[in-house]
């Protein structure tokens, strides 16, 4: 048996240890570190033709020997340090955080143990073209099926390991087996030239002199140990797969958490459909570090969404699920959904199926699209809240057909990271076309089967609309709120309290239904007419950081009771008469300025505080702990965060 080495070959630019190939990686959190290694698990079971995807995570300790070439990574590390920091004078902040995690690992595995964390797959497997793309720089030669590339996923998972060490094995349905792995340093002095940061665990380099192949991979009988035995447990249980071990295991820089926590929650929120579907199965293993065996399927995906059903907000920052777009809410309403009949909508560019309950668990309109069984994006182009204005809440789950034109139209359209979608990665006109195209049918079969909005979904008494402003970019996040202009009071009292205000105007001529387009929605008409008393109240919003507020109320009169609920409005106007594609932003808490009598009370959903007793001429300031607006969801077109004052009918009193 040949014991494989880490090779580096020439380099003509040096390279530091943050190189601009990983640099977009070494920030990633867990939430989508898991989600790369899911998806491209997924993408090579399809390959093999699995029809569910099986990932067994497990968690162990080693000691030295188990890591391949130790030697060979140390001198190879501790030589690039001498280079930087005699070609650059001092290591930049980047790389000398890179270097004190690499030193502490080693140092542990001095006098002891590290983690090292396993992930099998029951993929394809791996043969010399897959691992020179594993190996390589991101390229990918995937099928149009596919979700990511193996590059891509390669990468993905450097920020995992302390070392920056990964090692890589395949085993094919014929039963051959292939191995190498890459590390990632930085230059260092050679003979000639500069030896390359990347180290490979192979062989050599060049099987045969003009064969093409680039590496001489690490064959059966050199395997290390410890990534044989996992190929054999592949071959046994499942005949073919991959195997992927990160040594020097940080838990994604959150060493309190159980994995199987982080694993389970991740898996759960990005990957229901093919979850409910029986397509993905998923195990974590943490027996062996005091910890317990955890499998996630479509009976126990239940249990995880429900612990979280009622968060309406998405993590905080400072957690490993920071990076999940998803709430906890609307992960929860997606498995609710997930739960009816599917339906196959023909696009003209391939089928889509599509599963839609009414009303809406969260009670607003949603459309979530799904792709390979993998959560892309809530909401796009033609299927935003603004094309359902004159249907009753309903929440849709969209899948397009592996195979078909939309879905490669829409994987096209994704970012880099396959959680957001953009017109702009398309290549031309006509691609745009067909996908709007196709997203119109889907609108148009929605429509068919989602009830309409009575003329008695919208009648409000009073409101004042204060706008703070707040452009919001396109990837749902949120600039700085400020204050613009005055605030704008729009009042409506229904004509059948009989109070005579003056002469009314004449209500608005209802919409032309020939007129209707996307700026220009029909919404329910109006029964009610706008007065000219305003409810009584001079107010402003100060913004105190992107989920806080400060409302300044001054009471003109008194009032016995007011309704204070905050909303994000598409397109709105002054007049209110296009508040008509409009979502709550939950408040989470609120306090009034010490020493001011009045009775308040936020209701249980977090959608309202109802405040009694206002007394003429006092100032009452409150200060709004909200929902960030980047969570409510994304938003296209003229948006604003507003507060919303409404006096309750009395019937609500």
């Amino acid at each position: 048996m040949t014991k494989p080495k880490l090779l580096f070959g020439p380099e003509i630019t040096p390279t530091g240890f943050s190189a601009a190939a990983t640099a977009l990686f070494n920030d990633l959190g867990p939430a989508r570190i898991v989600r790369e290694i899911l998806q491209n698990s997924m993408d090579a079971a399809v390959e093999a033709n699995e029809p569910t995807t099986r990932v067994r995570f497990r968690v162990t300790m080693i000691g030295g020997k188990s890591v391949p070439d130790l030697t060979g990574y140390t001198d190879a590390f501790h030589k690039a340090v001498v280079y930087a920091k005699r070609t650059r004078g001092v290591l930049s902040t980047p790389d000398q955080q890179v270097v004190a995690r690499i030193c502490r690992a080693l140092e542990q595995l001095k006098g002891g143990e590290i983690y090292l964390l396993s992930i099998m797959d029951n993929g394809i497997g791996l043969d010399k073209g897959r691992m020179t793309e594993m190996l390589g720089d991101g390229t990918s030669s995937k099928s149009g099926s596919a979700a990511g590339s193996y590059g891509v996923g390669h990468f993905t998972a450097v920020p995992a390991s302390d070392l920056r060490y990964i090692i890589y094995g395949g085993v094919q349905n014929n039963g051959r087996r292939i191995a190498a792995g890459c590390a990632f340093l930085a230059s260092r002095a050679g003979q000639r030239y500069p030896k390359s940061a990347r180290g490979y665990l192979i062989k050599g380099f060049g099987e045969e002199p003009g064969d093409g192949q680039v590496f001489d991979f690490i064959n059966t009988k050199d395997i290390p140990k410890s990534l044989a035995t996992d190929l054999s447990r592949i071959r046994k249980d499942w005949r073919h797969g991959t195997v992927i071990h990160i040594p020097a295991f940080n838990y994604f820089g959150y060493p309190d958490w159980w994995l199987s926590s982080i694993i389970t929650k991740v898996a759960a929120y990005n990957f229901s459909a093919a979850i409910c579907r029986g397509e993905l199965e998923v195990e974590v293993d943490e027996t062996k570090v005091d910890g317990e065996l955890v499998r996630l399927d479509k009976e126990s995906i239940r249990g995880v969404l429900e612990d979280d059903q009622d968060q309406k907000r998405t993590t905080r920052r400072n957690s490993p699920f920071s990076e999940l777009r998803l709430a906890g809410q609307a992960a929860h309403s997606i498995y609710q959904v997930l739960q009816g009949e599917s339906h196959v909508v023909e696009t003209g560019f391939g089928k889509a199926s599509i599963h839609m309950l009414v009303p809406s668990p969260m009670g607003r309109t949603r459309v979530d699209l799904f792709r390979n069984g993998m959560w892309i994006a809530e909401g796009f182009n033609r299927l935003n809240r603004s094309s359902f204005t004159d249907c009753q809440p309903f929440h849709a789950v969209l899948m397009p057909e592996r195979e078909c034109e939309l879905h490669r139209l829409i994987r096209k359209a994704e970012g880099p990271m396959h959680d957001e979608l953009s017109l702009t990665h398309l290549g031309d006109k006509d691609e745009k076309k067909k996908l709007a195209s196709a997203l119109d049918k889907i609108v148009k079969w929605i429509k068919s089967r989602a009830p309409e909005l009575g003329e008695d979904e919208y009648t409000p008494n009073d409101y004042l609309v204060v706008e703070t402003g707040g452009d919001l970019d396109g990837h749902g996040g949120t600039r700085r709120f400020s204050m613009y202009g005055t605030p704008v009071i729009v009042q409506r009292i229904p004509a059948s309290e009989g109070q005579d205000n003056g002469p009314t105007p004449p209500p608005d001529p209802p919409p032309d239904p020939s007129t209707k387009t996307k700026s220009t929605p029909l919404v329910p008409p109006q029964s009610s007419s706008m007065m000219r008393r305003p409810l009584p109240f001079q107010s402003t919003v100060v913004p105190d950081g992107p989920s806080r507020h400060i409302v300044l109320l001054k009471c003109v009169e008194a009032v016995e009771e007011v309704a204070l609920s905050l909303l994000v409005h598409e397109n709105v106007d002054a007049t209110c008469h296009r508040i008509w594609s409009d979502r709550k932003v939950g408040i989470l808490s609120f306090a009034f300025k010490r020493g001011q009598k009045l009775t308040a009370t936020r209701s249980r959903d977090g959608a309202e505080i109802r405040m009694r007793g206002m007394e003429e001429g006092e100032t009452y300031a409150i200060a709004i702990e909200h929902e960030g607006v980047e969570e409510v969801g994304e938003l296209s077109g003229s948006s604003a965060l507003q507060v919303v004052l409404l006096r309750p009918p009395a019937s609500k009193v």
